[in-house]
């Protein structure tokens, strides 16, 4: 065997290695609705074997997943859909519990792009074959759902279907139908006798996150993310469960343009919002490549904000008939392409096992993990939550783990890829010491394990001391991390209140603190002694009071001392207070070393008293004493402004409605509070009665 010969046996080798890999992955997100890998690396895959299939394609076959719409023989839903380009039944393999139809008009997929080079390269290839100088595009949310296709005719929703592999697609008309804000029936005049719309179906968040609760609650293996949960509950038999999960649907496009007699997508997406569908908000209108990249970073700055996944933006060429002229290829549009954001997850390799420790002894273990890029930062920690957790998903120093970052939080781990697993990985032995050298130990009835030492425990002095320094507690501009840590560990800082006992020769020999930094530093710590007593008695981090509950535990008791002295029958009936917080308030200050801080702190000339009274606006308006709980979207104040607003007349904010609230005030979207206030006989406001009683 010659070198070519050689070389093209390893390149024959790796496109077999690559589809077999794709294969399983596909395997794994369709049917399993269980995937080990990101989209950016299925997506990694892909590109290479279409590469290697264009340099040579005399290994091209008609079984490879190049040469397909969808992939996996029981392929409903697509992984890379957000987009579509759209009747008879038909028998077949596709589905083996919902009927298969053909669709009229093919449901393409589109191509990815990961960077604004890539963008304007699709942008520069868009302008050459129109030979036109300059493009107008449309830029919408890619959101992270399940593509569908609609058809209507004369007003009435006929038939819902799945992509499948493009050419046809699973009925899955009375699921679609369970999503409220889809019109079955339209009645406005104009719309067409005949109409097929492309959309996507998703979940939010918040129902997301119900419905794992519920599968955790039953022993049942959780969904990794919105997107698979929706893919599940498409696929389920069960209407009336489909309703249940509260899937929800945006139109993001139509199958032929021509019913709507419009001549842009811009134009026919505003048609269909006037014939009162719910269509991608926002839409951007691109006259030009700058403004299409200015679009893009304003959907990535959405990303967090939004109550549902998204994963990009959906970047057309908004005129049709700039759409015909370039036409598709048999997978993808030529006037269409996704610019995706940075991943959310990605898989790594877990290194090490580490423990970290908080304020009230709690042991959190943490991956380390072999550092990468997820979301536009890297990542290199994940937390492991408790020993428990790290049992149930078999994690494994040496594991490969698909990681995901979510928010501002650590990363967690999402799951272990055993099938990565090779023997070389090994068990973490949890062991019976905390760091400090003192026991570990389990409370019954709790997961948590914890540091018998809460007071001889550097590092849980050090989480206390960031804790009462946070802003959210007295609020000490300055104190941060490290010179906390140089503080304890030089001996200077036994507990929180040694913080008001330093002195400006202390902190001048520390480490990277200079004269003007020092003298900074006292001054803060000196301000905070003014603080009021809410902030107080959430610094001192009693277990499970937070800053909600201190406040509360403040307007009521009016001072520090009247606080400690407090039964726990006088702890319940405060507002945000239960039975446990109660029960931590007691157990925290008959604690002998407590006790000795809070006269430390006394010493120190630390306010002990509330000065909310001397705020409270009129002690005769109707908020005073009152226990109110806000819920829903508010028009004209966010909620912590509501709140700010009740307790400054001397109310109560509560989370919870309960026998003892007064007042519930209810915004748009309310939820299930609005059930409960009614059951409970509780007054409901409007938010316009909320501002009339604020102005009385």
């Amino acid at each position: 065997m010659d070198d070519k010969q050689f070389d093209l046996f390893e390149v024959q080798e790796r496109i077999n290695a690559l589809r077999q890999s794709i294969l399983h992955h596909n395997t794994k997100y369709y049917e399993d609705a269980d995937p080990e890998i990101s989209d950016y690396e299925y997506d990694t895959l892909m590109k290479e074997l279409i590469s290697l299939e264009n340099a040579y394609p005399q290994f091209i076959t008609s079984d490879s997943p190049t040469q397909k719409v969808g992939t996996g023989k029981k392929n409903v839903l697509s992984r890379k859909s957000s987009e579509d380009v759209s009747v008879g039944a038909v028998a077949d393999e596709y589905s083996e519990k919902f009927q298969t139809f053909v669709h009229e008009f093919p449901m393409l997929s589109i191509d990815n792009t990961y960077s604004e080079q890539e963008l304007r390269a699709f942008d520069t290839k868009v302008k050459r074959e129109l030979a036109i100088e300059n493009i107008e595009y449309t830029a919408e949310l890619k959101i992270d759902g399940v593509a569908v296709s609609l058809l209507y005719e004369k007003g009435r929703l006929i038939r819902a279907l799945s992509r499948g592999d493009g050419r046809q697609g699973d009925d899955i008309t009375q699921n679609i139908k369970t999503i409220q804000s889809l019109p079955q029936v339209v009645t406005v005049q104009g719309f067409p006798e005949k109409l097929t719309l492309r959309g996507e179906a998703y979940l939010t968040r918040k129902h997301f996150d119900a419905i794992n609760k519920e599968r955790q609650a039953i022993d049942e293996p959780l969904f990794a993310n919105p997107r698979n949960s929706t893919a599940g509950t498409l696929k389920l038999l069960d209407s009336n469960e489909v309703a249940r999960r509260k899937l929800d649907l945006i139109i993001h496009s139509v199958a032929d343009y021509r019913p709507l007699g419009v001549a842009s997508h811009y134009d026919a997406m505003m048609r269909l919002k006037k014939f009162g569908f719910v269509i991608n908000n926002p839409l951007f209108l691109c006259p030009s490549f700058p403004e299409l990249m200015k679009a893009c970073e304003t959907g990535l700055g959405l990303r967090k904000t939004l109550p549902f996944d998204i994963d990009g933006m959906v970047i057309k060429v908004n005129q049709f008939g700039l759409q015909s002229r370039l036409g598709a290829t048999t997978k993808s549009p030529r006037w269409a392409i996704a610019y995706k954001f940075p991943a959310e997850q990605m898989t790594t390799k877990i290194i090490a096992i580490t423990l970290q420790i908080g304020r009230t002894g709690i042991i959190t273990p943490v991956a380390e993990l072999l550092p990468v890029l997820i979301a536009g930062s890297t990542v290199s920690r994940a937390s492991l939550y408790n020993k428990d957790e790290i049992e149930k998903k078999d994690i494994r120093v040496g594991d490969t783990v698909l990681v995901e970052k979510g928010g501002d939080v650590i990363p967690k781990v999402v799951k272990v890829i055993t099938s990565e697993r090779d023997g070389t990985q090994k068990k973490y032995v949890f062991p019976a010491q905390c760091p400090c050298g003192n026991p570990i130990i389990q409370t019954e009835g709790e997961v948590a394990l914890r540091c018998a030492a809460t007071d001889r425990c550097a590092l849980q002095i050090k989480r206390q001391i960031e804790h009462f320094a946070s802003r959210t507690a007295m609020d000490i501009d300055g104190l941060g991390v490290s010179l906390i840590a140089q503080c304890v560990d030089a001996g200077l800082v036994d507990d929180i209140a040694d913080l008001y006992f330093l002195t400006f020769d202390n902190l001048i020999k520390l480490e990277k603190t200079g004269k003007k930094s020092a003298e900074n530093l006292l001054a803060s710590i000196d301000r905070s002694k003014k603080n009021d007593l809410a902030r107080l008695i959430h610094g001192l981090g009693i277990r499970h009071v937070g800053l909600r509950s201190a406040e509360s535990l403040a307007i009521q008791f009016k001072t520090l001392d009247a606080l400690m002295e407090a039964a726990e029958e006088e702890l319940v009936n405060v507002p945000d207070v239960g039975r446990i917080v109660a029960q931590s308030i007691t157990a925290h200050f008959r604690d002998v070393k407590n006790r000795i801080i809070v006269e430390k702190l006394r010493k120190a000339e630390v306010n002990f008293i509330s000065l909310h009274e001397s705020s409270i606006i009129v002690h005769g308006n109707l908020f005073f004493k009152k226990t109110v709980v806000l819920t829903g979207t508010l028009q004209n104040f966010t909620r912590e402004e509501a709140a700010k607003h009740i307790r400054e007349r001397g109310g109560y904010v509560s989370s919870a409605v309960s026998k003892s609230t007064h007042l519930i005030v209810a915004g748009e979207k309310a939820g299930s509070k609005i059930d409960k206030a009614r059951e409970f006989g509780v007054p409901i406001l409007t938010e316009e009665q909320f501002i009339e009683m604020l102005n009385e």
